[in-house]
């Protein structure tokens, strides 16, 4: 994924999230290098307090210009810091993301 586009959607998710957000993470075939032109976009967002309706109708609106503009399906998973921290080394979707998974964007 190039710069522009990881620059574009790294600022569109923090003007959405703003202080809820924790970590960016780009996971799955991207992320390993072994992606093809028909492959989506697989991210990862890790949020304190993840389940806030109005944001995920934003997010939403925001993907979807995304998957537009550049002939890419972006699909993009919210999950809470507390939920992930507790399961990031049992459940296996968890357990890749860590793995796998490379941060684009970290708070502070």
């Amino acid at each position: 994924m190039n710069y522009r586009i990881t620059n574009e959607l790294v600022e569109g998710l923090k003007d959405i999230f703003n202080d809820r957000l924790i970590s960016i993470i780009l996971y799955g075939s991207v992320a390993r290098g072994t992606d093809t032109v028909d492959s989506d976009v697989d991210i990862a967002i890790i949020l304190k307090d993840a389940k806030d309706q109005s944001l995920q109708d934003k997010l939403i609106d925001f993907t979807l210009d995304l998957d537009f503009k550049y002939d890419k399906v972006f699909s993009v998973i919210d999950i809470d810091y507390e939920e992930y921290t507790k399961w990031e080394d049992v459940l296996p979707f968890y357990k890749n993301v860590k793995k796998d998974g490379v941060v684009l964007w970290r708070v502070a």
